[in-house]
């Protein structure tokens, strides 16, 4: 008869009566437990610390920790990034603005830091100066060639000194680096740059950037065959390369931001109709000298969508012309808007019925597009859909990892054909990266010569945020291949690239428009879709009657077509004729239609204006590197850029503003550390849909490599960080390894007992 067995606590199925069974499983129990206790030890706190990313504080439901935080050079220790607020001040008299950003770096961290931001500034921006403060010392800074300026502020980091940079890495796009920030300290940049302001349909508009969004860059062009592209786009470190751009943005779940406040003073000469913030809550006070001065309601606010001011004159009142001036060694200036009069242009005739037209739509569904951008695109599309013509065809094409095209050409705007493509449109979902060149590539081969070959006016309307890396490559492809097509451009979300949006339609002879919410679609279409049926006025040039040779340096030239509601926008200037110079015309020759069409305007008493010059000059240099796609010498093109920087001081792609303090501050037994403030994800956009859900958890961390190196700064590094810390997972796992260590003994040890008892009972 077999034995009855009874369970122990300690040891599992003994028989009741063994004490060699009982010390023989306490010794095994303890054996094991001993290891498990040294297994986690090794595990959670001797693990190779490249393989986590510094934790600061438990995650779980609980917030993330304030600031963005890197790994030091030295393996125990982790600082914190500098903290950055911003403050913006905006004046802006007729059609002039002038802007002074300040940008506050603090240093929480016990070392001594070199902070790196990315910036956004409007594209035609004319920055100037630069301007760095420590405490009370002010230290202005000095415009040099960029890899001159570079070397300047390197050695001044490595000698200790405070110095500050300005680069520019893309028309609309700077980077600024702060050295030798001590622990506690706090440093404030201050940029100042000349802008102007815009007029459309009756109403003028200012654009102050607060955030440069994530830009995606194409992978080079695989071999046939071998593995495809991954479709997440890369935040990567700024660098003068037409490619990798850009730092670490920061995940929505983190509890900071780049504050940033605002302070806006318009004198606009004209009595308004309207006046308001279209996407922040503003508070307004009008003053009876007619200044108009203009807060966020909200104070400090995150720097993640652009704020946009705009302003209506009461009817009556608009300019049919403005003439600014600033006069620079006994050099005229001048900033000249040209509107031409309704009623005149009505008198003379209206335009001609334009011919039959090919319309091809390129819209973006990338995932940078998802969300709130997608629902706008969709319904700017849908409105341009229903004011086709009978006559008229039309094609669909979308893109983000694949191109796509609703017809194989464009085909007649039928009811049919109209309606397959509401729904075909309805039916976009955002996602992937955002491959444009493939998409512009079709439009251009399928739709631009069969419809100019034909008598058919070709025209694109490209709709998409613009978040990408390789404009360059892209303005090129449009210059080369739109033949007499026209590109007419539509920005879409909180944040987009209006530089390149701008510039494409600025050489597709288009129109750039800008949907920053679901609410301004009608409002905003209503007038690009009375463009695309209305030129107004053609082949336009300016002459100066008065003048020896009856011409001025101006610029763009030439002037480009005028749609309805535009003005004639353009800068001159006027070689030894004093801005106070009574008497001088201007003459202003065009075709509406196939009539010739002319106005004489006199520029008697232009309005005094400083910073006119160096808009002037920014408009210059912009037409010098736009030789750089034009097919152009680029070392020509560089030579003639530098000389017109260096003249203005002004901030380019060949020149850089480098403030440095004379005081050396660091202790030379101190290392530098250098670390890059993230920076918002714009307002509306999906991280997910950005970075790809398989990059949903990730974050960037930075490994600090040799302070300055060629890009000026450290490497960032992309690693898994989830709700449970890298510390907690190895813990968990050595646990569960020991439980199944422990079971997997218990279980030996028990069959091992069972045997041998049903071997004693029967041999």
């Amino acid at each position: 008869m077999i034995q009855p067995f009874h369970l122990c606590p300690a040891t599992g199925i003994f028989p009741p009566h063994s004490a060699e069974g009982m010390r023989r499983a306490l010794a095994v129990v303890g054996t094991v437990l001993a290891i498990t206790f040294l297994l986690v030890l090794v595990l959670a706190f001797a693990a190779p610390k490249e393989l986590y990313a510094q934790e600061a504080a438990d995650q779980g439901d609980e917030e993330l920790p304030a600031g963005l935080f890197f790994r030091a050079g030295r393996v125990d220790a982790a600082y914190q990034a500098p903290l950055l607020d911003s403050e913006v001040s905006i004046t802006v008299n007729g059609m002039v603005a002038r802007v002074t950003l300040r940008q506050r770096f603090e240093n929480p961290a016990a070392v001594w830091l070199e902070g790196v931001y990315v910036l956004p500034l409007p594209e035609r921006s004319a920055v100037d100066r630069l301007v760095m403060m420590i405490g009370e010392r002010r230290v202005e800074g000095r415009i040099m060639e960029k890899a001159a300026a570079e070397k300047v502020y390197r050695q001044a980091a490595e000698n200790g000194q405070h110095a500050s940079l300005l680069a520019s890495e893309r028309p609309n796009v700077f980077v600024t680096s702060v050295a030798n920030i001590g622990p506690g300290e706090q440093i404030t940049v201050e940029i100042q740059y000349q802008d102007a302001v815009t007029y459309d349909n009756g109403r003028f508009e200012y654009r102050f950037p607060m955030v440069v969004a994530p830009r995606f860059t194409p992978p080079a062009p695989q071999v046939a065959g071998r593995e495809r592209p991954r479709r997440a786009a890369s935040a990567v470190r700024p660098s003068a390369a037409d490619g990798d751009l850009f730092g670490p943005v920061r995940h929505p779940r983190e509890n900071t931001a780049n504050r940033l406040s605002l302070s806006f003073s318009l004198t606009p000469g004209l009595a308004l109709r309207h006046l308001k913030s279209l996407y922040h809550p503003v508070t307004i006070e009008s003053r009876d000298d007619g200044r108009h001065l203009v807060e966020l309601a909200d104070g400090a606010v995150p720097a993640d969508r652009d704020f946009v001011l705009e302003w209506t004159p009461r009817i009556g009142d608009e300019p049919e012309a403005a003439v600014f001036a600033e006069e620079i060694d006994g050099d005229s200036h001048l900033l000249v808007m040209v509107l031409p009069p309704r009623r005149a242009l009505a008198d003379e005739g209206r335009m001609p019925s334009l011919a039959p037209r090919d319309v091809t739509f390129i819209v973006d569904t990338s995932g940078s597009m998802y969300g709130p951008s997608m629902d706008q695109a969709k319904e700017a599309v849908i409105k341009a859909l229903q004011r086709l013509g009978p006559k008229d065809r039309f094609n669909v094409i979308r893109f983000a990892d694949e191109t796509r095209a609703l017809f194989r050409r464009p085909e007649p705007a039928t009811a049919d054909n109209v309606s397959r493509a509401w729904h075909y449109v309805k039916a976009f979902e955002a996602d992937g990266g955002t491959m444009m060149r493939p998409a512009l590539e079709l439009a251009l081969a399928t739709a631009a010569p069969e419809a100019t070959e034909g008598g058919r006016l070709a025209q694109m309307i490209f709709v998409t945020d613009g978040a990408v890396s390789n404009e360059s490559e892209l303005l090129q492809l449009i210059a080369a291949g739109l033949g007499r097509a026209r590109l007419f451009t539509i920005g879409i979300g909180s944040a987009p690239n209006a530089y390149f949006m701008r510039k494409s339609a600025e050489i597709g002879r288009g129109t750039y428009s800008y949907i920053g919410d679901v609410s301004e679609v009608a409002a905003r279409m209503e007038p690009l879709l009375h463009k695309l049926e209305s030129p107004v006025l053609t082949d336009i040039s300016i002459a100066w009657p008065d003048l020896a040779g009856g011409e001025a340096e101006q610029y763009p030239h030439p002037l480009p077509d005028l749609y309805a509601g535009e003005p004639i926008l353009f800068t001159a200037r006027l070689e030894g004729v004093p801005a106070s110079a009574q008497g001088h015309q201007l003459l202003v020759d065009a075709r509406h239609g196939e009539r010739a069409w002319q106005r004489r305007l006199s520029l008697t008493d232009p309005d005094n204006a400083p910073g006119v010059a160096a808009i002037w000059a920014r408009a210059k240099l912009e037409q010098i590197e736009d030789g750089l796609y034009l097919g152009q010498d680029p070392q020509a093109v560089r030579r003639q850029a530098l000389a017109v920087a260096l003249q203005h001081r002004l901030v380019t792609r060949y020149t850089s503003l480098v403030a440095v303090d004379e005081e050396v501050v660091r202790p030379p037994e101190q290392a530098l550390e250098s670390a890059e403030v993230a920076r918002d994800l714009p307002a509306g956009w999906s991280y997910e849909h950005v970075f790809g859900e398989a990059d949903t958890a990730m974050e960037l961390r930075e490994l600090p490599a040799p302070l300055l190196q060629q890009t000026g700064t450290a490497t960032p590094i992309a690693l898994p960080r989830g709700a449970t810390t890298a510390r907690q997972q190895f813990v968990m796992a050595a646990g569960f390894l020991s439980l199944s260590l422990l079971l997997l003994v218990l279980v030996r040890l028990r069959r091992s007992t069972f045997r041998g008892r049903i071997a004693g009972r029967h041999p």
